[in-house]
């Protein structure tokens, strides 16, 4: 309950987040439940590249190794 609530408060904010796999994606948050997270104008990112995904990007939350907010 207590991380949806921290979601909750950083709805439509950029985030990097690295799944367990190593695989990274950049997005804005824009929904999520109990088993997933949401993203709007998806980014793969790799240490070279920045590749822009099609439509949303729906992440599995038990996946998600850690979910970072790049400062502007």
């Amino acid at each position: 309950m207590r991380r949806d609530r921290l979601l909750k408060s950083l709805l439509r904010e950029r985030f990097v987040i690295t799944l367990k796999s190593g695989e990274a994606f950049d997005g804005l948050l824009d929904r999520w439940d109990e088993s997933t997270v949401e993203l709007l104008n998806p980014f793969a990112v790799t240490e070279k590249s920045r590749v822009q995904v099609d439509g949303r990007m729906y992440l599995p939350r038990a996946q998600i190794a850690y979910m970072q907010r790049p400062e502007a």
